[in-house]
């Protein structure tokens, strides 16, 4: 996507509401899908992607910008905007999220990396282009930024770029991994423990986290620890009734 197609200014992610993105969704499937523009990762196919062919190029890019694509709020936003109901990566920004993607150690959106770090891990893509390729990524509310008085802007996941880049650089998706969570979840009669779901499951902990995010994301905050702590999007919560009734139909695939 060229700088002059998102003229409107950065695109903000929109507020995550769990159950009306379940009824999005399911009224996206009557409508159809929307339309997916993908390019080649011409310089950095080789490190880029774990096969080198042509075709996979092709495929991994396709899944990545279809994912993209898939939230529903942001389309709206860059068909306002440009006229345009789809969005693309070029090469920089699939470098900038491989990387980024592949040096979260633990999926809590935590940590944070420079433009020379993923410069330095691909010395065959210019600067400049990882450096647009962040700004496309941000556009679309994948990366977030910050940066301080002399010191250069630094770049970490949201959780839509564990949902969106997770499945084709990881090989797992948290949107259905987080219907395993869910289904566990609700057989707690009382408070769920995280440490409890990720025992049962087994998984690592940087494909647990963005799973159990979007469990949580279900129950009001009222019901969802604040404790500060290293190792989960929340120790526990509590869902009640109503959003154990929304969890069992998320974990049925409804």
């Amino acid at each position: 996507m060229s700088d002059e197609s998102l003229d409107g200014g950065p695109i903000q992610p929109p507020k995550v509401n769990r159950a009306a993105d379940l009824g999005r969704a399911a009224a996206k499937g009557v409508l159809g899908a929307v339309p997916v523009a993908g390019s080649l990762l011409a310089e950095a196919a080789g490190e880029v992607l774990p096969d080198p062919t042509e075709a996979d190029r092709r495929r991994w890019e396709g899944d990545v910008t279809d994912g993209v694509n898939n939230l529903h709020g942001r389309v709206e936003k860059i068909a306002q905007q440009t006229g345009a109901r789809t969005v693309s990566l070029t090469g920089g920004s699939a470098v900038a999220a491989k990387y980024m993607v592949e040096h979260c150690p633990d999926g809590l959106a935590h940590t944070w990396v420079s433009i020379d770090e993923i410069a330095a891990a691909y010395p065959d893509v210019e600067r400049q282009e990882i450096k647009d390729g962040l700004g496309d990524l941000e556009s679309y509310g994948l990366v977030s930024t910050i940066s301080f008085i002399g010191s250069p802007d630094r770049y970490k996941l949201t959780q839509y770029g564990y949902e969106v880049l997770d499945p084709p650089i990881m090989g797992w998706s948290p949107k259905e991994d987080a219907r395993q969570v869910a289904a566990l979840a609700v057989k707690q009669q009382d408070g769920v423990r995280s440490a409890d779901l990720e025992a049962a499951l087994g998984w690592p902990r940087r494909r647990f986290n963005p799973a159990l995010r979007i469990v949580v994301d279900f129950v009001e905050p009222g019901r969802v620890s604040q404790s500060l702590q290293p190792d989960y999007v929340t120790r526990w919560f509590s869902p009640n009734n109503m959003e154990r009734a929304q969890l069992r139909r998320f974990a049925a695939g409804e």
